[in-house]
């Protein structure tokens, strides 16, 4: 017996090894926000999903602080949006959460333009499964790829094997900018003038595809019986956009399914010029007057238990306060004077 089980142990030992590396290789974590897979299982009270607005306006530690609450994310940079029904079926393999806030910036886009970056960071977030093949199918149909081309997708580790070079601590221990799936960017000290869309704009028409997308998001929502809120978060969008976003909040209503559009919230200002540290995104300043705004609209509108002393979820505390402590050594300025200051606005 002992014969076979050094080589046994060694095998196994080599398995686990190789698993992390694995994953270091394959996904380059930079653009990601899965805590849906990193927190305990089922211990979650919100998850939000959808593109980097997600993980970049949502400041999840605050957001506990104030109310105790635990929001869950499972976001990527420029998530394809036909990817959010297959989020939801991986979500509830590891998660019950009472409410799942899905974030609408990419609906409007040109699906047969997406990204492979985008479409690779995205599928390879799921684990290995059922899912994930079909998540690349439906993604990749939209798309003018050989079908025997699908095998890299589902494989990604052989495109990505050469990545080792670019691998450094953070690909196994984590980004030090990441608190419970908010991001905090190093540029966030920075402002980027832009210009707000009109949201005065008419409805246009859904395009077919885009259309075909929602309907089915929504039939997954209503037959799981999924408690879902939509949001439009605060950025610049083209005409276009704005008249397709407008028709699909409208279809959402119809269903009887909620929706918040932070773009034309009368009692949440925006300063394109002061806001923002890229077009697309909400500096640190921003952020965190979104999630004083959110927050309090969440738990007002929703019935979500208060963690606050519960020893189980000790972690999102300290999390909070070793955010804090970052973003004084960023801006040199204190984080609880800021947040008295927006909280008495």
């Amino acid at each position: 017996m002992q014969k076979f089980l050094k080589p046994i142990l060694f095998l196994v030992i080599l398995f686990l090894l190789g698993g992390g590396v694995f994953k270091a290789l394959w996904l380059d974590k930079k653009y990601l926000s899965l805590t849906v897979y990193d927190e305990p299982k089922n211990s979650l009270d919100i998850v939000y999903v959808g593109a980097s607005n997600v993980y970049v306006y949502f400041n999840t530690t605050l957001a506990f602080d104030l109310y105790g609450y635990a929001t869950g994310t499972f976001s990527t940079g420029s998530q394809p949006f036909p990817m959010i029904k297959y989020v939801l079926q991986e979500t509830k393999k590891y998660q019950n959460p009472s409410l799942y806030i899905i974030d609408l910036a990419r609906f409007a886009d040109d699906y047969s333009k997406m990204e492979d970056g985008d479409i690779r960071r995205a599928t390879d977030s799921l684990k290995f499964s059922a899912n994930r093949i079909k998540a690349i199918n439906e993604i990749l149909s939209y798309k003018n790829i050989k079908k025997q081309e699908y095998l890299n997708y589902y494989f990604s580790f052989f495109l990505y094997h050469n990545r080792w070079q670019n691998i450094n601590e953070n690909d196994f221990t984590g980004y030090s900018n990441y608190y419970k799936g908010y991001i905090l960017n190093d540029l966030t000290i920075q402002s980027h003038p832009s210009n707000a869309g009109n949201w005065q704009e008419p409805k246009a028409p859904l395009n077919e595809t885009n259309a075909r997308v929602l309907n089915d998001l929504i039939n997954y929502i209503k037959e799981n019986n999924l408690n879902v809120l939509f949001t439009i978060p605060v950025k610049y969008y083209n005409k276009n956009e704005v008249g397709q976003l407008k028709s699909a909040i409208t279809l959402i209503a119809e269903n009887n399914l909620e929706y918040l559009n932070f773009n034309t919230l009368a009692d949440f200002p925006v300063d394109f010029a002061k806001d923002f540290y890229n077009p697309d995104h909400l500096n640190v300043y921003a952020t965190t007057r979104y999630t004083l705004y959110f927050s309090k609209y969440l738990k007002e509108h929703y019935d979500l238990p208060n963690h606050q002393n519960d020893p189980n979820y000790k972690s999102w505390q300290e999390e909070y306060e070793r955010f804090k402590k970052d973003f004084k050594k960023l801006t040199k300025k204190d984080f609880n004077k800021l947040l008295l200051e927006y909280q008495q606005n």
